[in-house]
């Protein structure tokens, strides 16, 4: 083999594995990613979250993807009422210290503190209206996974938080205003992929805290 026949090699690999990490997805310049696992009921999900932490200014975070670990699991729920709580779950104070903003940096200040709102902590969570499911190979395994729809709309919820001593307290919040989404289809109505790398119809969340903005 020659040498530039070896290099051609080399790069054409490299630009496959790119274009698949590319095409499962990514989190924003500037933002960390994490893989948490959330249960919800029995069964457990592994949820990517791309986050940022800040000093000075609201931290943001927001789910790239979620992998249904079993899909012989069965929580009782259906599949809106599984993103609202995980929604809700990453969105706690507890879990966004314990889990992405560790440094003690980016800690909440003491409760007992008189503060004005601006003083509190801040963290920005990004809800995505539309979503569908993808059936693709791990590298270990075929799974499927809910992921973010690439035309989508999506608004945002701001939390402030104190800490207490022993927990963190949501002080309050604000939400962005509501959106109108580019999906309609309820989630039983779409069909789910039975090939791998091949993705459902778009699904819309409209239980977003935000609200939606009717057509």
């Amino acid at each position: 083999m020659t040498k530039k026949l070896f290099i051609s090699l080399i790069l054409t690999f490299t630009l496959l594995i790119l274009s698949n990490e590319e095409s499962n997805g990514q989190c924003p310049s500037g933002y960390s990613s994490k893989v948490v696992t959330i249960p919800v009921g029995p069964c457990d999900y592994k949820v990517e979250v791309c986050y940022k932490c800040e000093i000075h200014h609201p931290g943001t975070i927001k789910i790239n993807r979620i992998e249904i670990v079993d899909t012989s699991c069965y929580s009782g729920l259906n599949i809106i009422q599984i993103l609202l709580q995980i929604y809700t779950e990453i969105s706690t104070g507890g879990f966004i210290y314990s889990n992405f903003c560790i440094d003690s940096w980016y800690d909440a200040p003491p409760c007992t503190e008189p503060l004005n709102e601006s003083a509190y902590s801040q963290f920005i969570i990004s809800y995505s209206y539309c979503w569908q499911v993808r059936h693709r190979h791990n590298g270990i395994e075929p799974i499927f996974e809910l992921i973010p729809c690439e035309e989508n709309a999506s608004c945002t919820e701001t939390i402030r938080y104190c800490f207490n001593g022993s927990d963190y307290i949501k002080i309050g919040s604000t939400f962005s205003n509501p959106q109108n989404p580019p999906c309609s289809l309820q989630f039983h109505q779409i069909t789910w992929p039975s090939q791998l790398d091949e993705s459902s119809e778009c699904f819309i969340l409209n239980t977003v805290p935000c609200g939606i903005v009717s057509p």
